[in-house]
């Protein structure tokens, strides 16, 4: 297998071609979540294995899309540098036939769905924020006509509040005799 000059600073990242023998087959890629077919290449991240597309790869700036990873390298391509013969080796083992070795789980730190996503959240804010801009202006559209009804057309279809005091005090001492007398 043949590899690029790397340095620490810009590492070149081997695309990998899949076929259908490939254990990457029908895996999901990382930033799109569209499933590995045969022809794509993809791009192993070197810090946590995570597989991208390398179209998805370099549209994320040429680093890896998983939550907290920061593994980052430039799409190897053939007519960038010159080439060196070598092995590749993956946990100190060299690589057979180019798959992959271990368990082939990557450790990719995943967030969990939560079934209260932001979308939720705002959604159900807005909801909020129309009832209470409803309440405000009912509220307002009543003490408008309140205002005209009564100060402007001299419309008196309401007791003053002066006269229904002494009812709503008699009900609050009803109310509080009852609840005395119930204990």
């Amino acid at each position: 297998m043949t590899l690029k000059y790397r340095t620490p600073q810009h590492p070149m990242i081997p695309p990998i071609t899949i076929d259908k023998r490939s254990p990457f087959l029908g895996e999901a890629c990382a930033l799109c979540k569209e499933p590995f077919a045969p022809g794509d290449e993809i791009v192993v991240c070197p810090d946590d294995a995570t597989r991208h597309h390398t179209q998805c790869w370099r549209a994320n700036g040429n680093k890896c899309a998983a939550y907290g990873c920061t593994g980052h390298g430039e799409v190897d391509s053939p007519s960038l540098n010159e080439a060196v013969e070598g092995e590749v080796v993956t946990d100190g083992h060299p690589a057979d036939d180019g798959r992959s070795q271990g368990n082939g789980r990557s450790k990719v730190r995943t967030m969990p769905s939560s079934s209260f996503g932001c979308a939720q959240g705002c959604f159900l804010i807005s909801i909020g924020l129309a009832v209470l801009l409803f309440a405000i202006a009912c509220f307002g559209l009543w003490a408008m006509l309140d205002y005209i009804m009564i100060d402007v057309l001299g419309w008196s279809y309401r007791e003053p509040i002066s006269g229904v005091l002494p009812a709503i005090n008699a009900l609050i001492l009803v109310t509080s005799f009852k609840l005395h007398h119930n204990m």
